[in-house]
């Protein structure tokens, strides 16, 4: 598995605080807006940045929705990317089987499979699927019907693009126990890149409810779990 963030808001520009300005001037149009107000962001110090990051990241979430990320996502398992377009507030490219010639396919062993005989025979089963895709293939079958015999865990790629609001969603649902391996494991990739192009985005990724439940999931506290349901609705109506 490899992620890169290959495009983000304030990519290529000189100032390493774009995307924040940015974040801070959607913010504060409700009450200001106009050249003099750019132009007053642009000359925060970056002190001052932090500080309205801060408040940024526990207010209403509509203006992160200025801020976007897109992953190049290589080597996941098609299982992985059924569950990630599951993310309505994404845009997606995934490589198509319907047109790849995928006879040469990988793919991933589950981390539960330990028994050195049950990992010889998905090998081996994996290795007789990709025998009879060939099979097919050669015979004049469309790779868009041959697809049909090739397994969930096969390697593809994908791009995603998210907004913060939705991409904050997005790692407080999957970077926890409960998710499966694979998907904790790209959220916490993701999370890497775009922390090494902002820094600052800590106060909207690591909510510090998270650290209160220390490594727990919300489903694990019924009443915390109640409390975010409610905060959703609140969130669902006030935008």
């Amino acid at each position: 598995m490899k992620v890169t963030l290959i495009d983000y808001t304030g990519c290529g520009s000189i100032d390493p605080w774009y995307a924040a300005r940015l974040l801070i001037y959607a913010k504060n149009t409700r009450v200001e807006q106009g050249i003099k107000h750019r132009v007053k962001t642009a000359m925060m110090e970056a002190h001052e940045i932090i500080d309205e990051l801060n408040k940024i990241a526990n207010t209403i979430r509509s203006s992160w929705e200025f801020v976007t990320f897109t992953f190049e996502i290589l080597d996941v398992t098609r299982a992985f990317t059924h569950q990630l377009v599951r993310t309505r507030h994404g845009s997606y490219a995934q490589q198509a089987q319907r047109v790849v010639d995928m006879r040469a396919f990988g793919s991933l062993l589950p981390q539960t499979v330990k028994d050195k005989e049950l990992e010889a025979d998905w090998l081996a089963h994996m290795s007789d699927v990709s025998d009879f895709y060939a099979d097919m293939i050669d015979a004049g079958i469309p790779a868009q019907d041959a697809r049909g015999v090739l397994p969930t865990n096969i390697y593809t790629n994908i791009l995603a693009q998210f907004n913060l609001r939705t991409f904050a969603e997005l790692c407080g649902k999957r970077d926890n126990l409960r998710a499966q391996g694979e998907y904790a494991d790209v959220v916490r990739a993701m999370k890497a890149e775009a922390y090494n192009r902002m820094p600052w985005l800590a106060p909207f990724l690591e909510p510090i409810l998270k650290k209160i439940l220390d490594g727990k999931s919300p489903v694990d506290v019924p009443q915390v779990n109640d409390a975010l349901k409610e905060l959703d609705k609140l969130k669902g109506t006030w935008g």
